[in-house]
């Protein structure tokens, strides 16, 4: 307790400069006697702290001196303000008053010299995000409606544990009552979500080991060739190490993914620009696919050809 009263007498002589001994005895309900053994016990820490008498008199810390030269470096003071501003770029409510506050220790370079922003184009897991960000430090379970990678739909009651931003997209970390087990669920497959009243004793669980969540499905290794016309997507997409560029400018790349609905979009989103070379099974399914697309198509093209 005294140590929290003595961080918080540092953080009010940040804030205001200067206060009197009689002012912290109110704040925190103790006698003045009290408030001038704490300022001995700071004082005793290394933290340049001083009362001065008289009118203007008061207790105050030296200017900038703290947390510039202490307390943090100007390196953890940037990682600091990197941390705070990628939680800041989905959760503004909850993190602009801190870094306002922490004003008062980096001076006027607050915003940095950088901007991070983890929202998608269209801010459309907003809700999903702060129900589930709400549920999880009310220790309450949250129920939603999830779309699955096999497509389909199926009502979810969960104890929150974790939001996890992987590879472009948000995730929530929880312990499924239907499945009694761990799972990831992303958040943009998650609709009609509610903080239920219940609340929930929190389990003693590794969320670390991210694999250990999924749904076992075996992964397919894709070979395929991505013309010289989507090098942008290459370099976006594809790590270095799985990226060989032939020599007329086309590219190879593999990947491993699950084979599902996602992977046959994800291939066809490449257009005429990519072939799958293997396996030779997913050549087949991707060919079918292109079959029936031109199926739907085929009535208005003989109908435009006739007139």
């Amino acid at each position: 307790m005294k140590a929290n009263r003595l961080f918080e007498i540092i953080y009010l002589l940040l804030d205001k400069e200067k206060v009197t001994a009689k002012e912290l005895a109110e704040h925190f309900e103790v006698s003045t006697r009290t408030v001038y053994r704490d300022i001995e016990d700071i004082s005793a820490g290394g933290i340049p702290i001083y009362m001065s008498k008289g009118k203007n008199g008061g207790i105050s810390l030296l200017p900038g001196y703290v947390l510039d030269r202490t307390v943090l470096s100007e390196e953890e003071k940037t990682d600091i303000l990197s941390a705070l501003q990628s939680l800041n770029a989905l959760d503004k409510s909850s993190v602009e008053e801190t870094l306002s506050k922490l004003s008062s220790f980096f001076g006027d370079n607050i915003q940095g010299y950088y901007e991070i922003d983890l929202n998608d184009w269209g801010n459309s897991i907003k809700e999903q995000f702060e129900k589930s960000k709400q549920a999880i430090l009310s220790k309450k379970l949250l129920s939603f409606e999830y779309l699955s990678s096999l497509n389909k739909r199926s009502k979810r009651i969960v104890e929150p544990y974790k939001l996890w931003f992987k590879e472009k997209n948000w995730y929530l970390k929880a312990y499924c009552l239907n499945k009694n087990a761990m799972r990831i669920f992303r958040f943009s497959r998650m609709r009609e979500v509610e903080i239920l009243e219940e609340k929930f004793e929190p389990r003693t669980l590794n969320l670390i080991n991210n694999n250990e969540y999924q749904t076992p499905c075996r992964a397919t290794e894709v070979v395929m060739k991505v013309d010289s016309d989507m090098e942008y997507r290459v370099l976006d997409e594809f790590f270095d190490k799985d990226v060989v560029q032939n020599k007329d400018g086309s590219f190879t790349v593999r990947m491993n993914y699950v084979e599902d609905a996602w992977l046959y979009g994800y291939i066809l989103s490449f257009g005429s620009s990519a072939k799958v070379l293997s396996p030779p099974e997913l050549q087949n399914t991707i060919q079918k696919i292109l079959q029936k697309m031109t199926g739907n198509y085929s009535d208005e093209i003989q109908r435009d050809s006739y007139e």
